[in-house]
């Protein structure tokens, strides 16, 4: 099929392709009665101007920004990025480009980025819980957003998030179910919302089976691989090693067990692991991860498609994604 042109807008509609561009870039000129015979004209004909005619012609950015705080866990960095493959993926239908940007705090002072205070984006997409603050001062600028991954639900905030309690309690019940009692746990308190999920996930399957965990077997500073083989680290020498260990992280699962294996023990013969995510490098490490999958690209697919529908002025209601999709690999045997 030929691309429709100006000129075959300004024949249908019966007016010349001066009359046309004045109406694409909403310039005066023209009479409303013709204003409004083109626009049904270019509606019918599907008709794609440039992207600054668009812009003009719309009275849109065609820009979506992605908003990482700067504090942002380094942990996140993995999830995130396939977060983001399904914000690029689904973001190419609706003809809109992705700007990733950030936001501080400075002294109490809220440091929104150029884009959003140049009003020159349609709609922002936060990844991760966001300071009520921060979402005080958008809506100020009257920009629809999303928040993905959001641990807390405020309400009159859209999110796409996943129920990591449920997440923990299902890993955690995989390692009761091939008969381990004694599991540590290892997670972070960086983000608090995510944390006390991720441990009352955990601590509701121990207390069904009624298990009794030393304090040392509970560690909550990991941020990265490295703190956490250091957690691990904590929980060897403390005397009595788990038969397995809960991970609310791929990343920090991969730590841990870089910690067992240098310690001399095997993955899982000495001490097998579960944890959540899915990210890919759990796939591929020497031995392959058991976890809980969280759709990532689906979550920034299914934020595409809401923050549109808030642009659009339509009702957008929040998300919660499958959470308890267990990928049984390597890291766990039976005792």
């Amino acid at each position: 099929m030929e691309k429709v042109t100006i000129r075959e807008i300004a024949r249908i509609a019966e007016v010349s392709p001066t009359a046309v561009s004045f109406v694409i870039n909403d310039k005066p000129g023209v009479s409303e009665q013709t204003r409004k015979r083109v626009k049904e004209v270019i509606r019918m004909m599907n008709f794609t101007p440039s992207v600054n005619s668009r812009r003009l012609f719309f009275k849109k950015s065609y820009n979506i920004s992605i908003v990482i705080r700067q504090t942002s866990s380094p942990f996140d960095n993995l999830f995130y990025f396939e977060i983001a493959r399904g914000l690029l993926t689904r973001s190419k239908n609706y003809g809109y480009n992705i700007v990733f940007t950030d936001v501080s705090i400075e002294n109490g002072r809220i440091m929104l980025p150029d884009i959003i205070m140049q009003n020159d984006t349609d709609g922002i997409i936060f990844l991760q819980d966001t300071e009520t603050a921060i979402l005080k001062e958008i809506d100020k600028e009257n920009i629809p957003y999303v928040v993905v991954d959001a641990h807390s639900t405020p309400e009159g905030i859209t999110v796409v998030a996943a129920d990591y309690e449920l997440s923990s309690y299902t890993a955690v019940m995989h390692l009761i179910t091939n008969g381990h009692r004694d599991i540590a746990f290892i997670g972070s308190s960086f983000i608090p919302e995510f944390h006390m999920q991720a441990f009352g996930g955990y601590k509701r399957a121990l207390d069904e089976i009624n298990a009794s965990i030393p304090s040392s077997w509970i560690q909550t500073n990991a941020v990265d691989e490295v703190t956490s083989y250091n957690c691990m680290e904590k929980i060897i020498k403390s005397g009595h090693i788990p038969t397995a260990v809960f991970c609310s992280g791929d990343i920090f699962a991969i730590g841990a067990m870089k910690c067992i294996k240098d310690r001399g023990l095997g993955v899982p013969k000495d001490v097998s692991f579960t944890s959540i995510d899915d990210i890919l490098l759990s796939r591929y490490f020497e031995t392959k991860l058991t976890t809980i999958r969280i759709d990532m690209p689906a979550m920034g697919e299914i934020a595409m498609d809401l923050i549109i529908k808030k642009i659009n002025g339509e009702p957008a209601e929040s998300m919660i994604v499958e959470s308890d999709n267990l990928v049984i690999r390597d890291s766990v045997r039976k005792i």
